[in-house]
């Protein structure tokens, strides 16, 4: 079961620049599913990850007489849906792109009010190992949005509130949220897409961002978007506190003693294990990565 406490959505920053359109629950499903897939540790690699309506209620303050009827509605759509990535050919090292799908496999427990499903093992990678590039939040600071861009939008931009600057080009900005062939007049994309985003994501997320158009002759090309923490929180506060504190899997990072969660919460965008490191290390935050006794 998704533990309040530890409700850590971590993604690989390439999967995050992917380009792909879910529907709000399809998202939803996406995020609650990557959180029970890391919780557990076992949900990805050994069978199926189960979500609860109950608690997928809870969550994202859902109706709960529709909830179950949504899910499976939701997890149908999802099953036939797809994410593009490129990358690099490891033989050619030309850009490569692919276009993979989430699920392999869905199930349902009527009875028990429990959908089942599992991720492929192309788009498992993405989500289950941290990699050297990646991004992490705490699933509370979508779960209020009621917009699939706007989570989507908020991921983007995250990544870049260290730096607190993110430009975008228009059509890039479209094709990342999966939006490509509509809203050819850039007043509807406003107004439909970017202001309804940019209001969830200050109501209801950790960062307030502002934005604004730049033209190319007398064309808009591109977003540029303004990204600043409500509240800076340090390294130490993002950690369980002592009594709260569960137990620790084997860190995969040499040296520590942090969960890769707690990693997670700690590395910026796009750090590297040395980077971060040396980061804490200058921060006071050593004693992290000295061996217990």
């Amino acid at each position: 079961m998704i533990s309040e406490k530890t409700d850590l959505v971590v993604k690989s920053n390439r999967l995050v620049e992917a380009s792909y359109r879910l529907g709000l629950i399809e998202q939803r499903i996406i995020l609650a599913a990557i959180v029970e897939a890391r919780e557990s540790q076992t949900g990805l690699r050994e069978g199926h990850v189960s979500l609860e309506v109950s608690r997928f209620v809870k969550l994202f303050n859902m109706r709960d007489d529709s909830a179950y009827g949504q899910l499976k509605e939701a997890l149908d759509n999802l099953y036939q849906r797809s994410v593009t990535i490129t990358d690099t050919h490891p033989e050619s090292g030309k850009e490569r792109v692919s276009s993979i799908r989430w699920l392999s496999s869905k199930s349902y427990v009527d009875g028990a009010g429990i959908v089942q499903l599992r991720f492929t093992p192309e788009i498992a990678p993405y989500i289950t190992r941290l990699e050297k590039e990646f991004t992490s939040y705490r699933l509370e600071r979508v779960s209020a949005m009621t917009s699939a861009s706007a989570i989507r939008l908020y991921e983007l931009l995250i990544q870049y509130a260290v730096i607190g600057h993110r430009e975008l080009g228009t059509e890039e900005f479209k094709n990342l949220l999966g939006l490509e062939g509509r809203y050819d007049k850039f007043s509807a994309l406003e107004r439909y897409v970017i202001a309804p985003s940019v209001q969830q994501i200050n109501d209801h997320s950790d960062i307030v961002v502002s934005w604004s158009p730049r033209k190319t002759g007398r064309k808009i090309s591109h977003l540029d978007f303004v990204i600043r923490y409500e509240k800076q929180p340090s390294p130490k506060e993002s950690l369980p506190k002592a009594e709260e504190k569960p137990k620790k899997k084997k860190a995969s990072l040499p040296g520590s003693n942090l969960s890769d969660a707690e990693i997670a919460s700690l590395a910026q965008p796009g750090e590297t294990w040395p980077d971060l490191i040396a980061r804490l290390k200058r921060e006071g935050q050593g004693d992290l990565f000295s061996a217990k006794g």
